[in-house]
């Protein structure tokens, strides 16, 4: 009975949206559950659904938010790939696992996808939501440095050991590198926290190219900035290393390799010439990705005699696994197992691929989609970040950046925890971006207006 508890995130989240509203809700109810509770604390209700922390709390401002601004929504061309991956993901797994599972995913899907898609879209609806939430998720990131640390210390977090009493079914287990621990957090997965640091990193650049972090801060950020006094480093520099070192903490190559590709995208917004960077930055990614499979290939196949590395055999076994399970997915091409029935191997049970495990679970035509939604989201960025006036550092390269993070990070893990909410916030608040009359300006977030028009010059009066 003590899983129950999920549900006082319902409750908080009732008694804010009637007291303080729903951006207040989003801000200090949602993204809090959202980060600070790993998803294996849930329950599973009988005749519903499962719920964790952060679907208890976000189907109460889920609701809120469709009362309030169903009339401002509307389909666009994100919209319509969405729901076809949805829709796609739902059916296919209906006939893989039967109406009752499939429905049970739908419920997730509404939770952890379309939830925080619509979220982003409608209520980080302004310069100011943008700044307010990206301050946020750096906030609880530095709240959970000392967690990492703690991690590090005794392998095993401690908001694990806080509350695996109220739900034995939980799990926490820890992963070892070169004799040290590798720093989860809350988001399950080493690879997994990697991926979540780096987007809320990249949030940081952002706000530091704003001028934010040379503000006087509120609220906890203010208290943080306060004690940074003691530092002979600037406030915005002290933020930039935790990030990095917890990012380091979890010695996670694969999203290390996503954060070079795509802090090297985001610079592009900052060149002068950010047309012709761009197109050195794809032919560099272009040349890069060839001469890095054929130097991982070499490094992954061993010489007579020869006795692989570690590092080596991690990687080697992901391409030895894709081989293996190939035959799985050509038995069920285009409907693919079942969200949990793929059938495993014996030794072999963790598919660390999101894309290709996707393909085993609905069909080819899920991670099909899914990769064109990946595609139309960063060019779409890029092409906003290119309209963007001489000498702004515009926030759609710091999203397709995140994107880029995101799409090379998840070749080399599942797409689990908190990054898959993350990922449809991000494309959601991407798209709230694209879609407003109003532009990014200097970092006192009064927006101006696109659509106002430029005074047209006709003659001099004298």
């Amino acid at each position: 009975m003590t899983e129950y508890s999920v549900f006082i995130a319902t409750l908080i989240a009732i008694v804010v949206l009637v007291r303080s509203g729903l951006e207040t809700a989003f801000l200090g109810v949602w993204i809090p559950f959202f980060l600070l509770l790993p998803f294996n604390f849930w329950i599973h209700v009988p005749l519903l659904a499962d719920y964790n922390f952060m679907s208890a709390a976000v189907f109460p401002i889920l609701f809120v938010l469709l009362k309030d601004k169903l009339s401002e929504i509307r389909i666009g061309p994100m919209e319509i790939l969405l729901l076809l991956y949805i829709v796609l993901r739902v059916v296919v797994d209906a006939i893989s696992r039967g109406y009752s599972d499939a429905q049970h995913y739908a419920h997730y899907l509404a939770g952890s996808v379309i939830g925080p898609y619509l979220l982003a879209r409608y209520v980080i609806n302004s310069k100011r939501m943008d700044i307010e939430t990206a301050r946020r998720f750096v906030l609880i990131f530095l709240l959970l440095f000392p967690v990492f640390l703690y991690e590090a210390k005794f392998w095993v977090s401690p908001i694990f050991q806080l509350l695996t009493p109220l739900f034995p079914n939980s799990y926490s287990s820890v992963s070892i590198r070169w004799g040290i621990a590798r720093t989860a957090g809350t988001f399950e997965h080493p690879i997994l926290a990697c991926i979540m640091i780096i987007a809320v990193y990249r949030m940081h650049r952002w706000l530091s190219w704003q001028g934010i972090w040379d503000q006087t801060q509120t609220g906890w950020l203010g208290w943080f900035q306060k004690q940074s006094e003691r530092l002979p480093i600037a406030f915005k520099y002290q933020i930039s290393i935790v990030l990095i070192v917890m990012a380091l903490m979890t010695i996670s190559r694969g999203p290390w390799i996503g954060a070079f590709a795509g802090a090297t995208l985001t610079m592009v917004g900052n060149a002068k010439d950010r047309k012709k960077w761009l197109i050195i930055v794809v032919l560099a990614f272009l040349v890069g990705g060839v001469g890095g499979q054929l130097a991982l290939d070499a490094y992954i196949t061993p010489r007579e005699g020869e006795i692989l590395s570690g590092e080596a055999q991690t990687m080697l076994y992901r391409k030895v696994m894709i081989e293996q399970y190939q035959s799985f997915l050509l038995e069920k091409l285009w409907t693919g197992w079942g969200l949990t029935t793929v059938p495993k191997i014996q030794g072999m049970e963790s598919v660390d691929n999101a894309f290709f495990l996707m393909a085993l679970q609905h069909g080819l035509l899920a991670p099909g989609l899914f990769i064109v939604i990946f595609l139309y989201a960063i060019i779409s960025q890029v092409r906003f970040g290119l309209e963007a006036a001489p000498g702004e550092q515009p926030i759609g390269f710091t999203f397709s950046g995140i994107y880029l993070v995101c799409f090379v990070a998840f070749s080399t893990v599942y797409m689990g925890s908190q990054t898959e909410p993350m990922l449809f916030l991000l494309l959601g608040w991407g798209e709230s971006i694209k879609n407003r009359k109003e532009r990014i300006t200097a970092a006192n977030g009064e927006p101006s207006m696109a659509s106002a028009a430029k005074p047209t010059f006709k003659r001099v009066l004298y």
